[in-house]
């Protein structure tokens, strides 16, 4: 039984490193891998103990455990300060590790001088070899090295619990678990004269905590998890350069983007024999000719095989003790496509306007309004939303303007009801897998869906900047670009708050929850306009602007007059 207990140890800590190697390949607490490679190492040595047959195997079999021993109370050590946030000096770190070698070493003496084990005498013991000893002075150093981490150890713990915040709970009493399996095993294998079938097991647990730890660390970090959203989800393309055009790297949507990458040995210069070359080396030279030294970033547009992208370079400092280009590119060619699409739309629009102001309005209006219907009738599950939210508009501001609502000015309410239809117009450039999708979105449409508002905000920008005033312009893309911001911050693109979400962009999002919830869907049935007006409320302070709570209640009986005359 013992030769298949030491097995099995054996093979647990190896399959416990695999484990940690696949599933949390992004570990960033190095010592944890440190560990159980010292564990798997010690373990090996304990079943090599146990198949011995002689004192020179059991001798040899000692210092291969030894050679794990040694290490792994400093890596525990190590990965503990990481998972409790803490450091310390240079110099104290410095010795635990001199530490740590100097006990291997002197382990590693057994057989040659006395000073370790002063004699060794093969046994067997529980069915499986092992040895029996006489300590020298120097294991006497080998107990004084362990108690004094367990006591290291314990002080982390304490800290961490009456200190360090921002550590989980959980995770402290896995950590205070180990501890005191580690020291109920320390006393009973000195009680019972022998380590042999006690520590593996106790070696197997740890690496089970730590894997335990591991998972929460993984949990808690929000670094790590932005990280892994980023690299799951990101659809942008990466490249690296030195300052000298030496390329550094790229992502695996930057060689999809540009096949010419796969062939680029890292550390090659740019010579400008390819287009996607010639543009990396004109913003370098761009950069050079700044001579701006910090915080360099530039945003650009270019062409290539046929594709529109969008490029943002900044320059890193003191990356490896120098300053490199980050090439952020994202592919940009299918709204700018459908920005060209309208944009084509406006020149013919202009070109045949009537030259009368008044009916120039009249035309931009219907123009606006029609480009409004067009994203709604794209998105099949809301025909009637963008009519029905421009109303709500224009009822709320109307009691907003009766009550003199924070001396708001005519023309700016005025400019807010006109630009209402224009909201939601970034829906214009969302995939038709997406748009139409019926029934609710997963996480992953919900993120394509979130881009409408600042591709709204884009196409307002670019086509009515020469057929609005720019007062409109600023109004109309507001509201594009935050009327998903909520008053506690939690909303997106921006996570804006209170009043620096834009006063239009707070109206408007009023107004669109209350048409969604009064409203029928695929996915739902319409809300009653009590459990609307009750929802809306219950919101007020949280995701809606509190200020606009009394002018919604006051044009409660507008509202249900309007729906109840209108599809919806």
């Amino acid at each position: 039984m013992g030769y298949i207990y030491l097995t099995l140890m054996f093979v647990l800590s190896a399959v416990n490193l695999a484990v940690l190697s696949l599933r949390f390949q992004n570990q960033r607490n190095n010592y944890v891998y440190y560990a159980f490679y010292a564990i798997l190492v010690a373990n090996f040595g304990h079943w090599l103990l146990g198949f011995s047959e002689s004192v020179e195997g059991a001798i040899i079999a000692n210092k291969v455990n030894y050679l794990g021993g040694s290490f792994l109370p400093m890596f525990m050590f190590f990965a503990l300060l990481q998972v409790c946030k803490m450091s310390i000096p240079r110099w104290l770190h410095l010795t635990l590790i001199f530490m740590s070698f100097a006990i291997c070493a002197l382990a590693m003496t057994v057989g040659y001088f006395p000073a370790y084990y002063k004699t060794v005498e093969y046994v067997v013991q529980a069915g499986v070899g092992n040895y029996v000893a006489t300590y020298g002075w120097a294991h006497g150093l080998f107990n004084a090295f362990l108690v004094s981490y367990v006591i290291l150890d314990i002080w982390i713990i304490i800290r961490a619990i009456l200190h360090q915040k921002m550590v989980s709970l959980k995770n402290i009493i896995a950590m205070i678990i180990g501890e005191i399996a580690t020291i109920m095993s320390f006393f009973l294998a000195r009680f019972l004269g022998s380590d042999m079938l006690i520590m593996p097991f106790i070696y197997a647990l740890d690496q089970i905590l730590l894997l335990y730890i591991c998972n929460n660390v993984k949990w808690y970090d929000i670094t790590e998890c932005v990280i892994e959203s980023i690299e799951t989800e990101s659809s942008c393309a990466y490249m690296s350069f030195s300052i000298d055009g030496a390329y550094l790297g790229a992502n695996r949507i930057a060689m999809d983007f540009f096949p010419e990458l796969v062939k680029m040995r890292v550390d090659a210069h740019l010579k400008g024999e390819t287009e996607l070359q010639q543009h990396i080396i004109s913003w370098i030279e761009k950069y050079r000719k700044s001579r701006i030294l910090t915080d360099y970033c530039q945003m650009t547009e270019f062409n290539y095989s046929g594709r529109h992208y969008k490029c943002e370079v900044k320059v890193l400092r003191q990356v490896h003790g120098k300053n490199v280009f980050l090439f952020r590119i994202e592919d940009n060619t299918q709204e700018r496509q459908y920005i060209d699409a309208l944009g084509r739309s406006n020149s013919m629009l202009q070109k045949n306007m009537v030259q009368t102001e008044n009916e120039k309005l009249s035309v931009q209006e219907k123009w606006i309004v029609g480009m409004a219907q067009m994203a709604e009738s794209r998105a099949g599950n809301m025909d009637g939303h963008i009519k029905r939210t421009s109303e709500v508009v224009k009822i709320l501001v109307s009691m907003m303007r009766k009550k003199g609502f924070d001396n708001l000015s005519d023309k700016f309410l005025d400019v807010l009801i006109a630009a209402a239809p224009m909201y939601d117009l970034g829906k214009v450039a969302i995939d038709d897998a997406v748009l139409r999708k019926p029934g609710r979105f997963n996480v992953d449409d919900r993120e394509i869906m979130k881009t409408h508002a600042e591709k709204g905000a884009n196409i307002i920008e670019k086509l009515l900047s020469d057929v609005k005033d720019s007062y409109f312009v600023s109004v109309a893309k507001n509201m594009a670009l935050y009327h998903h911001e909520r008053w506690d911050g939690q909303g997106y693109p921006e996570q804006r708050s209170g009043e620096n979400i834009p006063m239009e962009a707070r109206i408007m999002a009023l107004a669109d929850v209350y048409d969604a919830l009064v409203s029928k869907r695929c996915y739902k049935e319409r809300m009653s306009f009590r459990e609307a007006r009750d929802v809306i409320l219950a919101s007020m302070g949280k995701q809606f602007d509190p200020h606009l709570k009394d002018s919604f209640l006051e044009c409660q009986d507008q509202l249900m007059d309007y729906y109840c005359s209108v599809d919806h």
